[in-house]
């Protein structure tokens, strides 16, 4: 399976939404919205419902940082969302929210933060994920450094058996792309790494060949 480099969106105003959306439909057909509300960070996102519906060609993931992410399947799925990920942490039924999902119709994966334990994971939920997101810093702020503790838990995920996609989410960036993938991640999302950079397309194209061995 190749890997693959999902831009994140993480912005606090519809002005940046707009412009990060229009930068990255030049490069690639995916991105990952992140909703996180003041539970999850003090300094919270757009809400879900501005940036579930505003309109963009990509193909999107929204990365629920919020207290029972649960609530927004629905809509998300009103929206043409393609895919949800939900945080454990504020989740009160793992396996409730994975069948809701699916009922839905979208694509849906389990996302564990920096400080939690694998341990509470429901692994009998989570083999039936599409997707498992693993923080490799804490979850709600970009600009952090990667946390190795992170890819401890994707080579956990994958000695036990664990096929589908894992994500790694924070701190990637040129220097530790590799390291992602050969830990057995396939989707590295990256926030300020390629959207700071002076060419956003180069940067992209830098990414997806490190971490495709190119």
């Amino acid at each position: 399976m190749a890997s693959k480099i999902i831009p994140t969106v993480f912005v606090l105003d519809l002005v940046a939404l707009e412009d990060r959306l229009e930068l990255y439909e030049a490069i690639t057909d995916k991105v990952q919205l992140d909703a996180a509300d003041s539970e999850f960070t003090t300094q919270p996102t757009l809400t879900i419902e501005r940036l579930v519906e505003q309109p963009t060609t990509l193909d999107r993931e929204l990365h629920l940082m919020v207290n029972e992410p649960a609530e927004w399947l629905e809509l998300s799925a009103e929206n043409a969302i393609d895919a949800v990920i939900g945080q454990i942490e504020m989740m009160g039924n793992q396996g409730e929210f994975i069948a809701t999902a699916k009922n839905l119709g979208l694509k849906v994966g389990l996302a564990v933060d920096l400080e939690t334990s694998l341990n509470d994971l429901d692994w009998e939920v989570a083999k039936t994920a599409d997707q498992l997101l693993i923080m490799t810093i804490r979850a709600g702020k970009e600009g952090q450094k990667l946390d190795k503790r992170g890819l401890d838990k994707v080579k956990t995920l994958r000695q036990k058996g664990y096929q589908g996609i894992i994500g790694v989410d924070g701190g990637v960036n040129e220097q530790t792309v590799k390291v992602c993938v050969a830990a057995g991640a396939n989707n590295l999302a990256v926030g300020s790494a390629l959207w700071k950079a002076e060419d956003v397309a180069a940067e992209f194209k830098k990414l997806t060949d490190l971490a495709n061995g190119l």
